[in-house]
């Protein structure tokens, strides 16, 4: 006989809803993915062996992760997906925590007191790195949302893939040597990632050999795991956590485009402020050199107007000297005229020398002395023949 799957999922159905044990039941197990919804909470319910996803509403007692607890419920078939769940109408806690969660807990505070977590201890992420490594799947979603964000954002920029299993036995020893691979590489920063998941799939992340790794390792690490609801210890002990591989692409380059208009923006704001100060400064240059030059002029004026003045009263000082000289001269030249020998000879004297010696008296001659006898029209030489004096 040969049936359509609707069909199928509607005869389970079917057996689900007469089951009476199927709709009283009481289960047992440690609550994991405890996710919060508008009316209630979803939750896994597990034990070492196996687990079942659950659903409780709001007026319930809220799911604790790592809690062991009581559900008390009934099993669901959901004929359109063909899932099974178990929903649960009260919920009764039997211990503190479950022995993963306190697992967990232990770790935790055991690498939190060796400062594995501190924030000191964390390095710089790159905010444009050339060359990416990334530790996760080849096969999943992780690296190819991380090449497109980055092919996107920085094309320039090299990705190095460390291909590991991200959950199962084995794979944190995988992700531990991608690791310490890349710490030995040239790479500038260290991806670590993969997809959501329940607790158990993001186990190898809450590793200690996976979280000792990204501790020892000298070049910046990123971790990227699950999704922003989801915490795993690498995200305590990397240098940046990131609640998805793109946003972990994102924190380790620059949008280029992005970059280039805001530099843009900013140098044409410069040329403007440059331009606009230019501008003013040449208004104030210009301004200067207006009332310098007007200042400069009004001074020339007044030294050209004092210089003026000082030449008026120097030629008025200078005349005046000058008519005073030529009085003084006229009134010499006056005072040496009346005493004049010329004037004294044309009134019938005579002057008498002998041998270029003026004769002031008749004494100083003998009789055939040859004497000079200057007229005032002219000279004589004359010889004494006869000497008389009146004395």
């Amino acid at each position: 006989m040969t049936i359509t799957v609707t069909q199928l999922n509607s005869y389970i159905r079917g057996i689900f809803d007469i089951d009476a044990v199927l709709n009283d039941l009481s289960v047992c197990g440690e609550i994991t993915n405890v996710k919060r919804s508008y009316n209630g909470w979803y939750f896994t319910l597990k034990d070492d062996n196996a687990a079942i996803n659950c659903f409780c509403y709001a007026n319930a007692t809220e799911p604790v992760q790592g809690m062991m607890a009581v559900a008390e419920g009934q099993l669901n078939f959901y004929a359109k997906s063909g899932t099974v769940s178990f929903f649960a109408r009260r919920l009764t806690a039997t211990q503190n925590t479950g022995d993963a969660y306190r697992q967990f807990v232990e770790l935790r505070e055991k690498l939190r007191k060796e400062g594995l977590f501190d924030e000191e201890r964390k390095k710089i992420v790159p905010r444009s790195a050339a060359k990416i490594g990334v530790v996760t799947s080849e096969t999943g979603a992780v690296i190819h949302d991380i090449e497109n964000v980055v092919h996107r954002r920085q094309p320039f920029s090299d990705i190095f893939l460390y291909p590991v299993k991200v959950q199962g036995e084995g794979a944190d020893s995988e992700i531990a040597a991608g690791i310490e691979y890349f710490d030995g590489s040239d790479v500038d920063v260290v991806i670590v990632g993969r997809g959501g998941g329940s607790n158990e799939d993001l186990s190898a992340f809450n590793s200690e050999k996976v979280v000792r790794a990204i501790g020892k390792c000298r070049k910046p690490t990123v971790s990227a795991v699950g999704h922003g609801v989801d915490f795993t210890l690498s995200d305590f002990a990397a240098d940046k956590r990131a609640v998805t591989p793109s946003e972990a692409a994102e924190f380790v380059t620059l949008d280029c485009e992005r970059e280039k208009i805001r530099i843009t923006a900013y140098l044409d704001k410069i040329g403007n402020a440059v331009e606009a100060l230019l501008s003013r400064n040449f208004y104030n240059v210009e301004n200067d050199c207006r009332l310098l030059y007007h200042g400069i002029g009004r001074k020339l004026d007044a030294t050209v107007q004092t210089v003026k003045n000082c030449l008026s009263r120097s030629l008025t000082a200078v005349a005046g000297k000058v008519e005073r000289a030529r009085a003084d001269l006229e009134r010499n030249s006056a005072r040496l005229d009346s005493v004049n020998p010329m004037r004294i000879l044309k009134r019938g004297y005579a002057y008498v020398t002998t041998e270029n010696k003026t004769v002031s008296s008749v004494d100083s001659l003998n009789v055939g002395d040859t004497v000079s006898v200057k007229f005032f029209d002219g000279k004589i030489d004359a010889q004494v023949t006869r000497k008389e004096s009146e004395k």
